[in-house]
């Protein structure tokens, strides 16, 4: 995930370096602080997020900023630990941003894209595979980030721990099964034109499987790529030892919500949450 960014709004609020560079958050208060000064310069809300029929943003969100406070909260990959301390202030961080007006409320996902586009927002937290598209849209005439310009950076660091941010990826899988020669050489030969060819999945925004291609001139010639490589670095998944982890950022994206909206206390949630994951893990 990254922060997407208009520059004309940044702009116009004042939050840019001399060198161009968006001034970016680097805590809690300073993020809240950005966030209503956009609000009261340009009318318009600091985030773009899809909160509506969503699950995915709030966890990875939440695994983020855990992360940056050193929470091992997966120490035990069969027993999660998130009715904690470090968990409660990121809750109340978003929710904070939500009661105040700083981010849209009743987007899906396709309702957010279109939002940033028409230039409703400061900063769209969506994925490295939308960056060619909102890149070629800055260079389009008449459009809302063509105005001033558009930036992509890894999350800020808000916390004092570890420079990290969560990242998951995608992946091609064979089945176990007894197969010919010749239908392992047709799979073999499928998956070597993926891997020969990693450069142009990364095209889109994504980053490359192979370090080689990060390092390539080819790469680094290619549009904010400067500034997104460093997630290579600082991604960190899950531990690959916990099982069923879309079962389980279904559960965390539940209740964060339940509790960012308001509709479940804070504590509340935190332990719902605990508990729901773990009786999930205890039962497979």
């Amino acid at each position: 995930m990254l922060y997407h960014i208009n520059m004309d709004l940044f702009k116009q609020v004042g939050l840019v370096n001399a060198d161009g560079t968006p001034i970016l958050p680097k805590s809690p208060e300073e993020l809240l602080a950005q966030a209503e000064q956009f609000k009261q310069k340009t009318g318009k809300p600091y985030f773009v997020q899809n909160l509506a029929n969503e699950t995915a943003l709030y966890t990875r969100n939440l695994y983020t900023y855990l992360f940056q406070q050193d929470s091992d909260f997966f120490a035990d990959p069969k027993h999660v630990k998130l009715n904690t301390p470090e968990a409660k202030k990121i809750i109340e961080m978003y929710k904070a941003i939500f009661d105040k007006g700083y981010t849209t409320k009743d987007l899906d996902y396709g309702g957010s894209i279109n939002a940033f586009l028409a230039g409703e927002g400061g900063v769209h937290l969506n994925g490295t595979w939308v960056v060619g598209d909102y890149n070629a849209q800055s260079e389009s005439k008449g459009t809302a980030l063509n105005k001033g310009g558009y930036a992509v950076y890894p999350y800020p660091q808000l916390f004092g721990g570890a420079h990290a941010q969560y990242a998951d990826g995608h992946t091609w899988a064979v089945s176990q099964k007894d197969r010919t020669p010749e239908q392992m050489a047709a799979i073999g030969k499928f998956l070597k034109f993926f891997a020969d060819n990693n450069f142009e999945w990364s095209r889109t925004g994504h980053l490359p499987a192979y370090k080689a291609v990060i390092a390539s001139d080819a790469f680094k010639a290619l549009p904010h790529r400067n500034a997104i490589a460093a997630v290579a670095d600082l991604g960190k998944p899950l531990p690959s030892a916990v099982q069923r982890q879309f079962a389980i950022q279904d559960i965390v994206g539940e209740e964060m919500s339940a509790a960012i909206s308001g509709q479940k206390d804070v504590d509340a949630a935190l332990a719902d949450m605990e508990s729901r994951i773990n009786e999930l893990l205890a039962n497979i």
